[in-house]
C-alpha cells in the first residue's frame, strides 16, 4: 500500500511541475531570451519592444542595425503560451514556435502578427489570407481576425498539444489545425503551395519560441507559458 501511495505522490508532483506557469517576461528583464544587441529592449513603460537602431555605413548611407529575432533560451514542445502585443502602423511581426532558431524560415512554425491594411499599403501588394494577421503562416488562413485597431493591445493564446495547434486572438478562435494533415513538402491540405521544403508533419514537435523583428516597432507584455 505504501508503494501505491508513493507512486501516486510522484505522479502528482510530476503533473504539478508540468502544469507550473512560467513568466517569460513581466517587464523587469530579458534574461529568459537570447537576441542581438540593438534589436530588443525594455522601454520606459516596461514593455518588451523591437526597435531598430539607425546608423550610417562607411559611405554615409543610412542603415538599420539590430535586425534579428528574440528567442527563448529553453525549448518547448506541448505548451500554452499567453501574451499581449500591440503593433505600430504598418508593422509586420510574428511568433515562432517549435522552431530552430538558426533556421526559423524552414525549421519551425509561425503565427503572423501584422497590421494588414498598413503593411500591404506600404508594400504595395496584396497578400493571400494565409499570410495575414493571425494566420498559421503560409499554411492556413485564420477563420476570423479579431484584432484590435493599431496601437491597441491584443491578447494572444497559442496552444500546442502533439500535432494539434490552435490560436486565439482576443479570446476568439483564429484557427485550430492538425499538423498531420500537412503530408507533402511545399503543399497545404487545400492544395495551395507553401514555402516549406519539408512536409510539416515531419518537422520537430519541440523547439524555441521566438518573436520576430521585421523592422517595425512592436510591443509585447505579460508573456507567460505553461508546459502541458
Amino acid at each position: 500500500m505504501r508503494k501505491v501511495w508513493f507512486f501516486l505522490l510522484i505522479g502528482c508532483l510530476s503533473l504539478s511541475i508540468r502544469a507550473e506557469e512560467k513568466i517569460l517576461f513581466s517587464g523587469d528583464h530579458l534574461e529568459n531570451f537570447e537576441f542581438n544587441p540593438g534589436a530588443w529592449e525594455i522601454d520606459n513603460d516596461k514593455y518588451m519592444v523591437c526597435r531598430m537602431e539607425k546608423t550610417k555605413d562607411n559611405n554615409g548611407r543610412e542603415r538599420t542595425r539590430g535586425m534579428g529575432n528574440l528567442w527563448t533560451r529553453e525549448e518547448f514542445g506541448d505548451f500554452k503560451l499567453h501574451l499581449e502585443y500591440k503593433l505600430s502602423s504598418g508593422a509586420n511581426s510574428g511568433i515562432f514556435y517549435r522552431s530552430d532558431k538558426n533556421n526559423p524560415v524552414q525549421g519551425g512554425f509561425e503565427i503572423q502578427l501584422m497590421d494588414n491594411e498598413g503593411f500591404q499599403k506600404k508594400a504595395k501588394k496584396i497578400l493571400p489570407p494565409r499570410k495575414l494577421n493571425a494566420s498559421f503562416y503560409d499554411g492556413f488562413a485564420p477563420t476570423s481576425d479579431s484584432s484590435n485597431p493599431v496601437g491597441e493591445w491584443n491578447q494572444a493564446t497559442l496552444l500546442c498539444k502533439g500535432p494539434v495547434v490552435s490560436f486565439r486572438l482576443n479570446q476568439k478562435l483564429a484557427f485550430s489545425i492538425n499538423l498531420d494533415d500537412w503530408k507533402e513538402a511545399g503543399k497545404n491540405p487545400d492544395g495551395s503551395t507553401n514555402k516549406f521544403k519539408t512536409a510539416l508533419k515531419e518537422l520537430p514537435r519541440t523547439g524555441r519560441i521566438g518573436f520576430q523583428n521585421h523592422g517595425q516597432v512592436v510591443w509585447f507584455r505579460n508573456v507567460k507559458i505553461r508546459n502541458l
